[in-house]
């Protein structure tokens, strides 16, 4: 992953925050809460798939948290 993204009036920074972690089910798109460990993300997927037994796919999202900061 770059430093981050430069553009005309401002850069994206990644933070040294916490990864944030999700999963979503491929059949119907539906998304968990968001959760601290990619473990406590998954553990929608039993809730979905009780709920939607049919519902078989699914994956797991992170994302980094990102700053905007204006360009002098």
């Amino acid at each position: 992953m770059s430093g981050g993204y430069r553009f005309a009036r401002f850069e994206l920074v990644p933070t040294r925050g916490p990864l944030v972690f999700r999963a979503q089910c491929e059949v119907c798109e539906e998304m968990g809460p968001r959760a601290e460990t990619g473990d406590a993300a998954m553990m929608w997927v039993v809730f979905h798939w009780e709920d939607h037994p049919d519902h078989t796919g699914y994956r797991e999202l992170s994302s980094t948290p990102y700053l905007v900061e204006p360009r002098s």
